[in-house]
């Protein structure tokens, strides 16, 4: 209870401008398209009149439209970016203007294609109260007692931790999931029960596997969270699953990404999942970039509302969804995102490595396009590498060395590839095992 007053007075007074948005943005009624809509054209149009004068990029197009309550037709004569294209133009994509804080992030995650890009601080601000914003539609407030089950590369190994200043005014404690065992999994049980927090913040494969060992061992869970889930799909089987291991818990899937933070919600009581339309823009497309009809499944292009530095405009992220509702401008309810899958490295002691820890191992490897790695045996990867004009042999030994490290008797077999080929669904699975 004294820790959640100290989050809550820190949260209040020293982080007020994302107190108040928050509070702005719960006067929305998140089933109500039209009222959503309205507050994200007004973002769209500024954030476009930003672009189409400031932005080399876009400037030099000349775009035939008007910007002043544009149409969607018009709308859909910017052309679609990707992230080669964001590689390859980079700094025509940045607004010389611009003259508060910046700062430049990398993208990698379950695509393993490295991005840089620029973000703004108000952007940053953004994207932490549309989560918060998430939360509460979820019956969370920001201040309650949380743990994450997250992942730092560095921290691969360090179970114990020493006194955080961050976790007590943020209410928060930390558990690195880039290694479970049967071992470490047990700890951090322990460590749940003790806290009981009332939520927590999870890769979906992390507190999946905790799941089930808890279901299998019979573990006694004395509290009953929340649970968000991110960074792939949450199936029903691994719903239900999670959900038994904490006494029914509620648990809910999250999608974002680390180029625009925040993009849509599963909200309690409610099917599908929301976008957050104070952060973004969505649009589902077909193969030949027209919009989808509800119910059909197409790529999902995102336009950033709050960059006024380096603004995403219809960017291709990279993953699938099903259009969720008949919005003709855009789409507000995603039915279900058909994320990338990531899965786990089976040890030959027994433990698992998330394949988060893979993939984070390529951020900022600029030579590597992509990759995949298969594991085929205990003791045999393959690993799949697209190459890119940068490239650099002594960058990637780097990653295989830091791979061996914590797999010291595989053998990995090293292929150079023109393309990571995608499933029959239109998916593309980075790390996985045939095992």
């Amino acid at each position: 209870m004294i820790n959640s007053f100290i989050t809550y007075l820190y949260r209040r007074f020293f982080t007020p401008n994302i107190y108040k948005r928050v509070q702005q943005l719960r006067v929305f009624d998140i089933t109500n398209p039209e009222q959503k809509k309205n507050h994200q054209l007004k973002k769209l149009e500024e954030v476009l009149k930003i672009a189409i004068n400031k932005v080399p990029f876009y400037k030099k197009m000349n775009l035939p439209i008007h910007i002043k309550d544009i149409s969607y037709e018009d709308f859909r004569k910017i052309p679609i970016i990707t992230k080669e294209l964001i590689r390859d133009n980079s700094s025509e994509l940045l607004n010389g203007n611009y003259k508060k804080l910046t700062y430049k992030n990398t993208s990698g995650g379950s695509t393993g294609e490295p991005l840089e890009f620029y973000q703004t601080k108000e952007q940053g601000v953004y994207g932490t109260l549309n989560y918060y914003y998430a939360l509460q539609l979820n019956g969370i407030r920001g201040f309650e007692k949380s743990v994450d089950l997250w992942g730092a590369e560095r921290d691969m190994h360090k179970i114990k931790k020493k006194f955080n200043f961050k976790s007590l005014i943020y209410n928060k404690t930390s558990l690195n999931t880039f290694i479970l065992s049967e071992t470490i999994i047990e700890h951090y049980v322990k460590i749940l029960n003790k806290k009981k927090p009332v939520f927590i913040k999870a890769y979906v494969h992390s507190i999946y596997e905790i799941a089930k060992y808890i279901n299998s061992k019979s573990v006694k869970i004395n509290f009953k969270p929340v649970i968000h889930c991110t960074t792939g799909p949450l199936y029903p089987e691994m719903r239900n699953e999670i959900s038994k291991a904490f006494n029914q818990a509620y648990v809910y899937n999250f999608y974002g990404s680390r180029e625009v933070s925040a993009i849509a919600t599963e909200v309690k009581g409610l099917e599908g999942m929301y976008v957050l339309f104070d952060n973004v823009f969505v649009e589902i497309l077909d193969s030949d970039n027209n919009p989808v009809q509800h119910g059909e499944e197409g790529e999902i292009v995102i336009t950033t509302l709050n960059n006024h530095y380096m603004p995403l405009i219809r960017y291709k992220i990279g993953d699938r969804a099903i259009k969720g509702d008949d919005s003709n401008y855009g789409v507000l309810l995603m039915k279900k995102v058909v994320g990338r899958t990531l899965g786990v490295i089976h040890r030959e002691d027994g433990s698992q490595l998330d394949g988060q820890f893979f993939t984070s191992l390529f951020f900022n490897k600029k030579g590597i396009k992509s990759f995949q790695l298969v594991q085929k045996s205990i003791y045999v990867l393959v690993l799949y590498v697209v190459k890119n004009k940068n490239f650099n042999s002594n960058e990637l030994e780097e990653v295989i060395l830091r791979i061996k490290d914590e797999l010291p008797n595989v053998t990995i077999q090293l292929l150079f590839v023109d393309k990571i080929n995608l499933t029959s669904t239109g998916k593309i699975m980075y790390v996985y095992s045939e095992i």
